[in-house]
């Protein structure tokens, strides 16, 4: 968890001006995205953006597993 305040290679490409998004609920400026496939009110699959903290996994959002992933 010590390096996780660290900018990597992508940081100084796209967000070179300081404009880096953050989880609301932490304050972490990693994310990941998790398929799942099984969730029961979802009658297609969805991807759920969340944070990539490993003390907060807060979900940010969520989108079509088709919009993140070619299916």
């Amino acid at each position: 968890m010590g390096n996780e305040n660290k900018r990597g290679l992508l940081d100084k490409f796209f967000f070179p001006v300081g404009i880096q998004p953050v989880c609301p609920k932490c304050g972490h400026q990693g994310f990941i995205v998790l398929r799942d496939d099984a969730v029961v009110n979802a009658d297609k699959a969805i991807a759920i953006v969340a944070c990539a903290s490993k003390s907060c996994h807060a979900a940010i959002g969520i989108l079509p597993a088709s919009a993140v992933w070619d299916e």
